[in-house]
């Protein structure tokens, strides 16, 4: 919806990828997003452990386009987490598209990333929920990305992973949830 108003909303998350009674799905652990009411929205009504960021998302000029959607040069991201009584977290980053447009076969490492037709999370007592995604097929590119600050791991719990990242970038895809349900 903010996007049909002309809204930008980007966000940051940190998910894993599981497959549960054989659906792809993914389990959030944290997403960062600057809009306050969309923030408290996802928590109450999804249960996600959304967080208040500010962010700042913008593209270099370049004048090139993807699929029909701009990619006018390198974009920049950083989010910085604002949410009160929240871990602090801070991701800084700059990609873009690196090559054509990847077809992504079944069985391949991007399918596996994308084709994800489910979210789980944890609600606040402690049962599982999930909802059901509907998205067509990502357009997929290969990226370049320099990761300049990511605290994200460190924000959660976790070490950071060792090995370099697999970075694809997409332009633009509208997702639809279904409400939560409990597991």
């Amino acid at each position: 919806m903010p996007a049909a108003l002309g809204v930008d909303l980007p966000e940051l998350n940190l998910r894993t990828y599981v497959t549960v009674d054989g659906t792809p799905s993914v389990y959030f652990f944290s997403l960062d997003a600057e809009a306050v009411l969309g923030v408290l929205g996802a928590r109450l009504f999804h249960h996600l452990p959304y967080y208040y960021a500010r962010i700042d998302h913008r593209a270099d000029s370049g004048g090139r386009r993807v699929d029909g959607h701009r990619a006018d040069g390198r974009v920049r991201f950083a989010s910085r987490r604002r949410h009160p009584g929240a871990r602090p977290a801070r991701f800084v980053a700059s990609y873009e598209p690196a090559g054509p447009r990847l077809d992504a076969e079944p069985g391949s490492l991007a399918a596996f990333l994308t084709e994800r037709y489910r979210f789980y999370t944890e609600a606040p007592d402690g049962t599982v929920r999930y909802a059901a995604v509907e998205h067509d097929r990502w357009p997929l590119y290969p990226a370049d990305a320099t990761i300049r600050e990511n605290s994200l791991f460190t924000a959660n719990g976790f070490a950071d992973p060792a090995g370099e990242p697999v970075c694809y970038y997409s332009p633009a895809l509208d997702v639809t949830a279904s409400p939560s349900r409990r597991q």
